[in-house]
């Protein structure tokens, strides 16, 4: 058995005919005016016309000299007899929401004209926009500047100061949990539950929708197209909770200072004297662990402006009360602590 086609309607624009044939009615039954391939669109679903006995041979073509359709295995236009000659196909029609005739736009209502009492003249009002705009750009403007601008200042430094921090670890047990096929090596006292892991997708039927095809001839073919549909499905598995021993920051200690003293290393008391050779494998055990250190100077400038930077050691030991250096403030105010550098005494 062939496959089914129906009609696609079409609307004469001469006499306001609708919803036409558009295979059956190649001229409007009314006024006896040629179709128009290109005002074809597809009936409302559920009052399509099936096509009977419709055999297709290939779209309509339309005619260079009165742009009417004829069928493919036409030679000669139905409608002013010129030859074919290689004609265009006619275009196809896409199966939209808003395939069909488009609505006649809304009447636009009028507006009443305003009376020379109310008249704003428009040359001023445009001026007033323009001039608006021109102080939006350069107050903008302005302030770019002052965000990204940069200039050089001298500035002596006030006073200095360093901080050094030495963290303590102690071997202790601590709880964790993992899934049961990632347990870690050492873990103890292990306790198992069950518990969602992941979500997994089932197919669960299909979806499926209609799709009308627009065969170009004045017909159009139905067929369903379908998708798979899933849905989720939870995932379960162990889950394992456990001690295990481990190293943990216990606290840090940490030693602070200015100019008049020396940078130095706090010295952390540990407990079961592990640098005395104990045992790391002993619970309640020390250790030093990773090891911190900041220098900061703050710095004045004539106009009485301060900043607090933060510098590398080197720089920092170099540095001296009282002692002048340069570097690049920003237009707002901040201060590019990398620029800093010394002035030669």
């Amino acid at each position: 058995m062939s496959e089914p086609y129906f009609e696609m309607l079409w609307d004469c624009a001469q006499c306001d005919a609708r919803g036409l044939l558009a295979k059956t009615h190649r001229h409007c039954p009314n006024c006896g005016a040629a179709q128009d391939p290109a005002k074809r669109y597809f009936p409302e679903p559920g009052q399509e016309v099936e096509a009977k006995d419709h055999r297709f041979v290939g779209k309509d073509w339309l005619c260079g000299y009165c742009e009417s359709p004829s069928s493919a295995a036409s030679a000669f236009c139905g409608n002013c007899g010129a030859p074919k000659d290689g004609s265009p196909d006619v275009a196809p029609v896409a199966d939209t929401p808003t395939s069909g005739p488009a609505p006649a736009p809304a009447a636009t209502p009028k507006t009443a004209q305003p009376t020379a009492a109310t008249h704003t003249p428009a040359g001023n009002g445009h001026r007033w926009l323009i001039g608006l705009v021109l102080l939006v750009l350069v107050a903008a403007g302005s302030w770019l500047y002052q965000l990204f601008s940069k200039h050089d200042e001298t500035v002596q430094l006030v006073d200095k100061a360093w901080t050094r921090q030495v963290a303590v670890e102690r071997f202790t047990a601590v709880r964790a949990s993992d899934w049961c096929d990632s347990l870690p090596t050492g873990a103890y006292s292990v306790n198992s539950t069950r518990e969602q892991r992941s979500t997994r997708q089932i197919q669960d039927g299909q979806t499926c929708q209609e799709v009308r095809t627009d065969m170009g001839d004045g017909t159009f073919s139905k067929r369903q197209e379908c998708s798979p549909r899933y849905r989720s499905e939870p995932v379960y598995d162990n889950k394992c909770s456990y001690r295990i021993n481990r190293w943990q920051v216990l606290r840090t200690d940490t030693l602070r200072g200015g100019s008049a003293l020396a940078p130095a290393w706090p010295t952390p008391l540990l407990a079961n004297n592990l640098a005395g050779g104990g045992s790391l494998n002993t619970l309640g055990a020390e250790r030093l662990g990773s090891r911190t250190e900041t220098y900061t100077v703050n710095l004045a400038s004539a106009k009485g402006k301060n900043w607090t930077c933060q510098v590398d050691p080197a720089l920092w030991a170099a540095m001296n009360s009282g002692q002048s250096v340069t570097m690049k403030v920003r237009g707002t105010g901040g201060a590019v602590c990398d620029s800093l550098a010394l002035l030669p005494r």
